[in-house]
């Protein structure tokens, strides 16, 4: 069973040679059945494939019966979107995203890789290095905030009130302006990332928080109650 009936599948026992071991650009949608938003993000990454068809591949990976590359990976939280590029992971987005989300982290990656190729290891050599060597949360905070277009980044505490309440202001913000790239960043899950953006951009870490990004310049932030859908349109598209 798949996520999609479009999108190839890939499990533990061929992850190395279908993913790693792949030449080009390779996103994997790592779902549940169980995942209401996982069936959501389907075909939004089944477009995603079609309009990139031919410069990266997108393929599925079940959660549930894939345990071994969901723990080799630190998958927290579903749905969550693997990038790899020459064997090694260089982006990760969890949550059910907007399609210009997707198209604006492809490009990123697409852009850097042409700018400076990767040479892909021998994949069982790729498979056994620690994830923490190959630094994704540096590689995606700093994919993050090249960004050619305004991208809004929104760190996230689900645990605590006021951050679920700002959040509304975002998801407000995020259902008007399908075409923004957006990033959300739940700091329980994604805390690495959230240090690495920190340092990046640097912006004190603050929870909720919102920075809206381009070409590594900031041009806005805010956090707290200062987080309105008003403000992040005023930040955007001013």
């Amino acid at each position: 069973m798949s996520a999609s009936s479009v999108l190839p599948a890939v499990t533990d026992a061929d992850f190395v040679d279908l993913v790693l071991g792949a030449p080009d650009l390779v996103l994997v949608d790592v779902w549940a059945a169980w995942c209401t938003p996982c069936l959501t993000l389907s075909p939004v990454l089944e477009r995603l494939a079609e309009a990139y068809r031919g410069r990266m591949r997108v393929v599925t990976l079940d959660a549930d019966a894939n345990v071994e590359t969901v723990v080799k990976y630190d998958v927290r939280a579903l749905p969550t979107v693997l990038a790899f590029r020459g064997g090694v992971l260089v982006a990760r987005q969890s949550g059910a995203q907007s399609y210009g989300t997707y198209t604006a982290l492809v490009d990123r990656l697409l852009e850097a890789s042409a700018a400076a190729p990767v040479a892909a290891p021998a994949v069982r050599e790729a498979w056994d290095a620690p994830v923490a060597d190959q630094d994704p949360a540096m590689a995606e905070a700093q994919a993050l905030s090249a960004a050619a277009e305004p991208m809004v980044l929104f760190k996230h505490s689900a645990t605590c009130s006021i951050s679920v309440s700002v959040k509304r202001e975002y998801d407000a913000f995020v259902a008007a302006n399908p075409d923004v790239p957006t990033r959300l960043v739940i700091v329980q899950d994604e805390r690495p990332l959230s240090n690495a953006l920190a340092r990046v951009l640097r912006v004190q870490h603050e929870s909720p928080q919102a920075i809206v990004v381009r070409q590594g310049e900031v041009l806005w932030h805010a956090s707290h109650r200062r987080v309105t859908a008003a403000g992040l349109t005023n930040a955007v598209r001013g």
